[in-house]
């Protein structure tokens, strides 16, 4: 599992708030996708979050503090 996979989990099972969760993706690295293919998912992407966000894993709520929490760490608004 990647960290991203392993945050999400934690989070889903309350071993972690979603604050926890928010910081520590306001503070990690992402990947880049891999120019030229859309297909591939690379571990540890934000790509992970929006895959479970589709399968329900995550609110409404979540996925909007994720998402803003992971522009903030590359430099978005």
């Amino acid at each position: 599992m990647s960290e991203v996979a392993d945050l999400l989990a934690a989070l889903r099972e309350g071993a972690l708030d979603l604050d926890t969760v928010a910081r520590r993706f306001r503070e990690r690295s992402w990947p880049a996708p891999p120019a030229g293919d859309p297909v591939t998912t690379v571990p540890g992407s934000f790509e992970e979050v929006v895959l479970a966000y589709a399968r329900g894993d995550l609110t409404d709520e979540q996925y909007a503090t994720l998402l803003c929490a992971a522009v903030s760490a590359t430099g978005g608004a």
